[in-house]
Protein backbone atom coordinates (compact mmCIF):
# COMPACT_ATOMS: atom_id res chain seq x y z
CA UNK A 1 0.00 0.00 0.00
CA UNK A 2 2.69 1.90 0.85
CA UNK A 3 4.12 2.25 -3.10
CA UNK A 4 0.91 2.74 -3.87
CA UNK A 5 0.56 5.70 -2.26
CA UNK A 6 4.16 6.97 -3.37
CA UNK A 7 2.99 6.68 -7.28
CA UNK A 8 -0.41 8.58 -5.85
CA UNK A 9 1.19 11.64 -4.27
CA UNK A 10 3.45 11.59 -7.44
CA UNK A 11 0.37 11.51 -9.82
CA UNK A 12 -1.96 14.06 -8.29
CA UNK A 13 0.99 16.48 -8.39
CA UNK A 14 1.77 16.13 -12.17
CA UNK A 15 -2.28 16.43 -13.14
CA UNK A 16 -2.93 19.12 -11.26
CA UNK A 17 0.33 21.18 -12.09
CA UNK A 18 -0.73 19.52 -15.61
CA UNK A 19 -4.37 21.58 -15.75
CA UNK A 20 -3.22 24.51 -14.45
CA UNK A 21 -0.47 24.68 -17.09
CA UNK A 22 -3.06 23.87 -19.81
CA UNK A 23 -4.92 26.70 -19.01
CA UNK A 24 -1.89 29.00 -19.17
CA UNK A 25 -0.81 27.55 -22.15
CA UNK A 26 -4.37 28.38 -23.80
CA UNK A 27 -3.89 32.24 -22.12
CA UNK A 28 -0.74 32.69 -23.29
CA UNK A 29 -1.09 31.88 -27.13
CA UNK A 30 -4.94 31.76 -27.79
CA UNK A 31 -4.95 30.05 -31.08
CA UNK A 32 -4.55 27.01 -29.10
CA UNK A 33 -7.84 27.09 -28.07
CA UNK A 34 -8.94 25.94 -31.68
CA UNK A 35 -7.30 22.39 -30.73
CA UNK A 36 -9.99 21.95 -28.49
CA UNK A 37 -12.90 23.97 -29.27
CA UNK A 38 -16.20 21.73 -28.69
CA UNK A 39 -18.35 23.87 -31.08
CA UNK A 40 -17.73 25.89 -34.53
CA UNK A 41 -17.53 29.64 -34.22
CA UNK A 42 -17.29 29.59 -30.82
CA UNK A 43 -15.11 28.72 -27.70
CA UNK A 44 -17.88 29.59 -24.52
CA UNK A 45 -18.38 25.97 -24.42
CA UNK A 46 -14.80 25.25 -24.06
CA UNK A 47 -13.81 28.11 -21.80
CA UNK A 48 -16.43 27.47 -19.67
CA UNK A 49 -14.31 24.83 -17.91
CA UNK A 50 -12.31 26.86 -16.45
CA UNK A 51 -13.87 27.38 -13.03
CA UNK A 52 -14.18 23.85 -12.05
CA UNK A 53 -10.68 23.08 -13.45
CA UNK A 54 -9.23 25.69 -11.63
CA UNK A 55 -11.39 25.56 -8.33
CA UNK A 56 -11.55 22.25 -8.17
CA UNK A 57 -9.42 19.89 -10.47
CA UNK A 58 -5.91 21.69 -10.30
CA UNK A 59 -5.19 22.90 -6.59
CA UNK A 60 -7.92 19.52 -5.67
CA UNK A 61 -4.86 17.34 -6.94
CA UNK A 62 -2.28 19.30 -5.36
CA UNK A 63 -4.40 18.79 -2.19
CA UNK A 64 -4.58 14.84 -3.04
CA UNK A 65 -0.98 14.84 -2.73
CA UNK A 66 -0.88 16.83 0.22
CA UNK A 67 -2.84 14.90 2.41
CA UNK A 68 -1.53 11.44 1.11
CA UNK A 69 1.19 12.76 2.08
CA UNK A 70 0.01 13.31 5.65
CA UNK A 71 -1.71 10.28 6.03
CA UNK A 72 -4.57 12.83 6.09
CA UNK A 73 -7.67 10.58 6.80
CA UNK A 74 -9.29 13.02 4.74
CA UNK A 75 -7.64 12.29 1.85
CA UNK A 76 -9.31 9.09 0.29
CA UNK A 77 -12.60 11.89 0.47
CA UNK A 78 -10.70 14.22 -1.57
CA UNK A 79 -9.41 11.75 -4.05
CA UNK A 80 -13.13 10.75 -5.08
CA UNK A 81 -14.15 14.33 -4.90
CA UNK A 82 -11.26 15.21 -8.06
CA UNK A 83 -12.52 11.67 -9.74
CA UNK A 84 -15.85 12.91 -10.22
CA UNK A 85 -14.87 16.05 -10.96
CA UNK A 86 -12.75 14.86 -13.77
CA UNK A 87 -15.62 11.90 -14.65
CA UNK A 88 -18.24 14.70 -15.05
CA UNK A 89 -16.01 17.08 -17.22
CA UNK A 90 -14.74 14.16 -19.51
CA UNK A 91 -18.15 12.98 -19.72
CA UNK A 92 -19.77 16.36 -21.24
CA UNK A 93 -17.14 16.72 -23.23
CA UNK A 94 -17.41 13.22 -24.74
CA UNK A 95 -21.22 13.63 -25.05
CA UNK A 96 -20.72 17.47 -26.70
CA UNK A 97 -18.27 15.74 -29.05
CA UNK A 98 -20.96 13.43 -30.32
CA UNK A 99 -23.13 15.80 -31.23
CA UNK A 100 -20.42 18.31 -32.82
CA UNK A 101 -17.37 16.21 -33.98
CA UNK A 102 -15.08 18.31 -31.64
CA UNK A 103 -13.10 18.28 -29.45
CA UNK A 104 -11.51 14.89 -29.88
CA UNK A 105 -8.28 16.00 -28.79
CA UNK A 106 -9.09 16.95 -25.80
CA UNK A 107 -11.10 13.95 -24.64
CA UNK A 108 -8.40 11.80 -25.70
CA UNK A 109 -6.06 13.71 -23.05
CA UNK A 110 -8.71 13.56 -20.83
CA UNK A 111 -9.74 9.85 -20.90
CA UNK A 112 -6.43 8.61 -19.14
CA UNK A 113 -6.80 11.73 -16.38
CA UNK A 114 -10.42 9.60 -15.53
CA UNK A 115 -8.30 6.19 -15.47
CA UNK A 116 -5.83 7.11 -13.34
CA UNK A 117 -7.44 9.00 -10.91
CA UNK A 118 -10.22 6.60 -10.25
CA UNK A 119 -7.67 3.55 -10.10
CA UNK A 120 -5.52 5.66 -7.33
CA UNK A 121 -8.59 5.96 -5.26
CA UNK A 122 -9.72 2.69 -5.55
CA UNK A 123 -6.69 1.05 -4.96
CA UNK A 124 -5.84 3.10 -2.04
CA UNK A 125 -9.75 2.14 -0.80
CA UNK A 126 -9.75 -1.19 -1.11
CA UNK A 127 -5.88 -1.95 -0.70
CA UNK A 128 -5.87 -6.10 0.27
CA UNK A 129 -9.43 -5.91 0.37
CA UNK A 130 -9.97 -6.37 -3.27
CA UNK A 131 -7.61 -10.05 -2.88
CA UNK A 132 -9.71 -12.87 -1.66
CA UNK A 133 -9.15 -16.74 -2.02
CA UNK A 134 -10.94 -18.47 -4.00
CA UNK A 135 -13.48 -20.88 -2.41
CA UNK A 136 -13.01 -24.74 -2.47
CA UNK A 137 -13.28 -26.55 -5.81
CA UNK A 138 -12.62 -28.95 -8.79
CA UNK A 139 -9.62 -28.25 -10.71
CA UNK A 140 -11.72 -28.47 -13.97
CA UNK A 141 -14.50 -25.85 -11.90
CA UNK A 142 -11.26 -23.39 -11.65
CA UNK A 143 -10.37 -23.91 -15.07
CA UNK A 144 -14.03 -23.24 -16.23
CA UNK A 145 -13.80 -20.18 -14.29
CA UNK A 146 -10.30 -19.25 -15.28
CA UNK A 147 -10.98 -19.44 -19.02
CA UNK A 148 -14.83 -17.85 -19.05
CA UNK A 149 -12.52 -14.73 -17.59
CA UNK A 150 -10.31 -14.73 -19.92
CA UNK A 151 -12.96 -14.89 -22.31
CA UNK A 152 -14.88 -11.73 -21.30
CA UNK A 153 -11.33 -9.42 -20.52
CA UNK A 154 -10.03 -10.52 -23.92
CA UNK A 155 -12.99 -9.43 -25.68
CA UNK A 156 -13.28 -6.04 -23.88
CA UNK A 157 -9.25 -5.20 -23.35
CA UNK A 158 -8.26 -6.66 -26.70
CA UNK A 159 -11.24 -6.48 -28.68
CA UNK A 160 -13.69 -3.69 -28.15
CA UNK A 161 -11.44 -0.84 -26.76
CA UNK A 162 -8.91 -1.05 -29.20
CA UNK A 163 -11.75 -0.62 -31.52
CA UNK A 164 -12.89 2.00 -30.17
CA UNK A 165 -9.78 3.77 -29.44
CA UNK A 166 -8.90 3.58 -33.03
CA UNK A 167 -11.71 5.51 -34.06
CA UNK A 168 -10.92 8.04 -31.93
CA UNK A 169 -7.66 8.00 -33.24
CA UNK A 170 -9.38 8.77 -36.64
CA UNK A 171 -10.96 11.79 -34.79
CA UNK A 172 -8.07 13.23 -33.99
CA UNK A 173 -5.58 12.32 -37.09
CA UNK A 174 -3.11 10.59 -35.50
CA UNK A 175 -1.81 8.59 -38.89
CA UNK A 176 -2.12 4.63 -39.09
CA UNK A 177 1.37 2.25 -38.88
CA UNK A 178 1.27 0.37 -42.31
CA UNK A 179 4.34 -2.53 -43.83
CA UNK A 180 4.56 -5.46 -45.55
CA UNK A 181 3.81 -8.63 -43.39
CA UNK A 182 2.80 -6.25 -40.47
CA UNK A 183 -0.44 -8.38 -39.69
CA UNK A 184 0.73 -12.00 -40.28
CA UNK A 185 3.41 -10.50 -37.81
CA UNK A 186 1.32 -8.98 -35.84
CA UNK A 187 -0.89 -12.12 -35.64
CA UNK A 188 2.16 -14.69 -34.61
CA UNK A 189 2.96 -12.11 -32.33
CA UNK A 190 -0.43 -12.13 -30.51
CA UNK A 191 -0.75 -16.48 -30.57
CA UNK A 192 2.74 -16.52 -29.17
CA UNK A 193 2.36 -14.62 -26.39
CA UNK A 194 -1.54 -15.67 -25.49
CA UNK A 195 0.22 -19.28 -24.81
CA UNK A 196 2.22 -17.69 -22.26
CA UNK A 197 -0.75 -16.53 -20.36
CA UNK A 198 -3.07 -19.34 -21.24
CA UNK A 199 0.20 -21.43 -19.97
CA UNK A 200 0.09 -19.44 -16.68
CA UNK A 201 -3.53 -19.37 -16.59
CA UNK A 202 -4.06 -23.71 -16.34
CA UNK A 203 -0.98 -23.76 -13.89
CA UNK A 204 -2.74 -20.93 -11.83
CA UNK A 205 -5.89 -23.29 -11.71
CA UNK A 206 -4.46 -26.70 -11.13
CA UNK A 207 -1.44 -25.33 -8.68
CA UNK A 208 -2.87 -22.41 -6.87
CA UNK A 209 -6.51 -23.87 -6.85
CA UNK A 210 -7.66 -20.25 -8.07
CA UNK A 211 -8.21 -17.70 -10.66
CA UNK A 212 -6.32 -15.35 -11.99
CA UNK A 213 -9.01 -12.77 -10.80
CA UNK A 214 -8.52 -10.84 -7.43
CA UNK A 215 -11.77 -11.29 -5.83
CA UNK A 216 -11.31 -14.87 -6.63
CA UNK A 217 -7.63 -15.37 -6.48
CA UNK A 218 -5.43 -18.32 -5.84
CA UNK A 219 -5.02 -20.31 -2.39
CA UNK A 220 -1.55 -21.70 -2.89
CA UNK A 221 1.17 -20.06 -4.04
CA UNK A 222 1.96 -21.39 -7.39
CA UNK A 223 6.05 -21.63 -8.05
CA UNK A 224 5.83 -23.81 -11.21
CA UNK A 225 5.29 -23.58 -14.70
CA UNK A 226 6.02 -19.98 -16.22
CA UNK A 227 6.27 -18.76 -12.61
CA UNK A 228 9.56 -20.60 -12.48
CA UNK A 229 10.92 -17.76 -15.22
CA UNK A 230 8.93 -14.26 -13.97
CA UNK A 231 6.76 -13.30 -11.34
CA UNK A 232 4.05 -12.30 -13.18
CA UNK A 233 3.76 -13.92 -16.53
CA UNK A 234 0.13 -12.83 -17.33
CA UNK A 235 0.75 -9.32 -17.07
CA UNK A 236 3.57 -9.70 -19.94
CA UNK A 237 1.35 -11.53 -21.93
CA UNK A 238 -1.76 -9.18 -21.54
CA UNK A 239 1.00 -6.15 -22.41
CA UNK A 240 2.96 -8.03 -25.23
CA UNK A 241 -0.98 -8.98 -26.70
CA UNK A 242 -1.79 -5.46 -26.58
CA UNK A 243 1.29 -4.44 -28.58
CA UNK A 244 0.44 -7.50 -31.12
CA UNK A 245 -3.02 -5.55 -31.50
CA UNK A 246 -1.75 -1.79 -31.75
CA UNK A 247 0.55 -3.53 -34.25
CA UNK A 248 -1.77 -5.66 -36.24
CA UNK A 249 -4.27 -2.46 -36.15
CA UNK A 250 -1.36 0.13 -36.89
CA UNK A 251 -2.29 1.67 -34.42
CA UNK A 252 0.18 4.38 -32.19
CA UNK A 253 -2.69 5.04 -29.14
CA UNK A 254 -3.63 1.25 -29.13
CA UNK A 255 0.16 1.05 -28.47
CA UNK A 256 0.13 4.25 -25.63
CA UNK A 257 -3.01 2.09 -24.17
CA UNK A 258 -1.06 -0.66 -23.76
CA UNK A 259 2.09 0.49 -22.18
CA UNK A 260 -0.19 2.34 -20.27
CA UNK A 261 -1.86 -1.32 -18.73
CA UNK A 262 1.39 -2.40 -18.24
CA UNK A 263 2.59 1.39 -16.06
CA UNK A 264 -0.44 0.69 -14.47
CA UNK A 265 0.26 -2.87 -13.56
CA UNK A 266 3.31 -1.60 -12.18
CA UNK A 267 2.59 0.87 -10.07
CA UNK A 268 -1.10 0.28 -8.52
CA UNK A 269 -1.88 -3.78 -8.75
CA UNK A 270 1.43 -5.53 -8.36
CA UNK A 271 2.45 -3.47 -5.03
CA UNK A 272 -0.88 -4.60 -3.65
CA UNK A 273 -0.89 -8.00 -5.19
CA UNK A 274 2.72 -8.68 -3.36
CA UNK A 275 1.47 -7.31 -0.19
CA UNK A 276 -1.14 -9.36 -0.19
CA UNK A 277 1.12 -12.23 -1.12
CA UNK A 278 3.52 -11.74 1.34
CA UNK A 279 1.06 -11.35 4.21
CA UNK A 280 -0.26 -14.41 3.35
CA UNK A 281 2.34 -16.44 2.05
CA UNK A 282 5.34 -14.81 4.81
CA UNK A 283 8.50 -16.13 4.38
CA UNK A 284 7.69 -18.18 1.19
CA UNK A 285 7.03 -15.17 -1.18
CA UNK A 286 9.85 -13.12 0.34
CA UNK A 287 12.00 -15.97 -0.99
CA UNK A 288 10.81 -16.30 -4.31
CA UNK A 289 10.56 -13.25 -4.87
CA UNK A 290 14.12 -12.87 -3.67
CA UNK A 291 15.11 -15.60 -6.02
CA UNK A 292 13.22 -13.88 -9.08
CA UNK A 293 15.02 -10.76 -8.61
CA UNK A 294 18.52 -12.63 -8.22
CA UNK A 295 17.93 -14.00 -11.89
CA UNK A 296 16.75 -11.24 -13.14
CA UNK A 297 19.89 -9.18 -12.02
CA UNK A 298 21.96 -11.90 -13.20
CA UNK A 299 20.59 -12.07 -16.44
CA UNK A 300 21.78 -8.57 -17.22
Amino acid sequence: MEKVRRWAIGYYCIQGLGVAAWWLLMYLFPETSNWFRLEQGSLISLNSFWLGDLLLIAPGSIIVAILLHLHSKYALSAAWLVTGAIAQATFYTAAYSLQTDLGWLGLTLMLPSVLWSGLFATGLTTGQQMFRRSNPASARYFLLKTFSQIAVVWTLILGVLPLLIVQLEDKVGVGRIDFPLQRPLASALFVGISLLGIWAAIVMSKAGKGTPLPLDHATDLVLSGPYRFVRNPMAVSGVGQGLAVALFLGSPLVALYALMGSAIWQVVFRPLEEDDLEKRFGSDFRCYRSAMLGATRNAF
